[in-house]
């Protein structure tokens, strides 16, 4: 019986979010753990970045290197990742990926998790990077290349989503988790997909 998940995430990433909104959603009803784990889009995309792009998953690194050290320094990750997703997403509207602009989020973020605001100067601490390039590569060793995030492990299942435009919510967060749960346990399934409907809803 699912008693744990372990989930990858980068606060940058909308769709990310949704999804871990839904998987806070089934926890709380079911009592389940969630141990969150950085993921790095930059390092999933080394040598590939550019243009917008680039800097988006920049400004993603510096938010995964903080997740890291309130890992390191034994606070709550989720609490970290709940303040700067709701900081950064509600609205879906687009948001400053500047330097200065990604400082002041992340301070903000910390503020608003109770966190001690030192843990900032971890976005510049590059002695991060060890630790939040083997979690990305933890995640990957389980799902294989050619995925993004979120990155999901149930079990022994490590899966790439699911995807949302809008979580669904209450009873119907359960019945699509219990589908999701009896699909990924199949040894032999992995895919389902189809193009991206609908404007993306953060409620």
């Amino acid at each position: 019986m699912t008693t744990h998940v372990d989930f990858w995430f980068e606060p940058i990433c909308p769709f990310t979010w949704i999804t871990s909104r839904w998987v806070e959603d089934v926890a709380q009803q079911r009592a389940y753990d969630i141990t969150w784990h950085p993921f790095s889009l930059s390092v999933l995309n080394v040598g590939l970045d550019e243009g917008d792009d680039e800097q988006a998953h920049i400004a993603g690194h510096r938010m995964v290197r903080v997740a890291q050290a309130v890992k390191d320094a034994g606070h709550d990750v989720g609490n970290y990742y709940t303040a700067i997703g709701t900081l950064l997403h509600p609205g879906g509207g687009s948001h400053d990926v500047s330097t200065d602009a990604t400082s002041a989020v992340i301070a903000q973020a910390i503020a608003d998790a109770g966190l001690p605001a030192e843990l900032a100067a971890a976005a510049d601490d590059t002695s991060y990077d060890s630790a939040v390039t083997e979690s990305t590569h933890e995640a990957l060793s389980g799902t294989g290349t050619g995925v993004g995030i979120p990155i999901i492990r149930v079990a022994d299942s490590t899966f790439f989503g699911p995807v949302f435009t809008k979580r669904p919510q209450g009873d119907a967060a359960l019945k699509f988790w219990d589908a999701y749960t009896t699909i990924v346990a199949e040894p032999n399934f992995f895919e389902i997909k189809r193009q991206i409907k609908g404007e993306l809803n953060f409620e």
